[in-house]
C-alpha cells in the first residue's frame, strides 16, 4: 500500500475551466503536485492509488454527487483520513451528524487567499 503523499492535491472536477484555474493557482506553490479527475469513479481510483494529502471535490459530477464520493472515501481505509474540501457555488444543505462531513467548504468563485490558506495548512507547504 503506498504511503500518503502529503504534498499532493487531488481535484475532482468535471469542468475543464475550473480544473485549469486550480492548476494555475497550484502552480504558484512550488513542491505541490496536482492530480485531477473528471468524474467520481476516476477520482476514487486515483485517491486510493495515490493517497493525496488533500482532496478538493466538486459536488456536481456526471457519474455521482460529491456526498456519495465523500462517503466512499471515508469508508475506504486507504482514504479515510484524507481531508476533503467541497468546492461549490451552492450552499451545503445535506451535511448532518449521521453522515461523513467535509473538512471544509471553499465557495466558487474561489477566494485565492483562503484557498492558499487551506493548501498551506493541510499540506504544510
Amino acid at each position: 500500500m503506498p504511503s500518503r503523499q502529503h504534498s499532493t492535491v487531488l481535484y475532482i472536477e468535471d469542468n475543464a475551466a475550473n480544473r485549469q484555474l486550480v492548476e494555475m493557482i497550484i502552480a504558484r506553490r512550488p513542491g505541490i503536485t496536482l492530480l485531477t479527475a473528471e468524474n467520481g469513479a476516476s477520482g476514487l481510483a486515483i485517491a486510493g492509488e495515490r493517497q493525496p494529502g488533500l482532496i478538493l471535490l466538486d459536488l456536481s459530477l456526471p457519474d455521482m454527487d460529491g456526498f456519495e464520493i465523500l462517503a466512499r472515501l471515508k469508508a475506504d481505509p486507504r482514504t479515510a483520513s484524507i481531508p476533503v474540501f467541497a468546492l461549490t457555488g451552492s450552499p451545503l444543505t445535506r451535511q448532518s451528524p449521521d453522515n461523513p462531513t467535509f473538512e471544509g467548504i471553499l465557495a466558487k468563485p474561489l477566494d485565492i487567499h483562503k484557498f492558499y490558506d487551506v493548501i498551506d495548512h493541510y499540506l504544510k507547504a
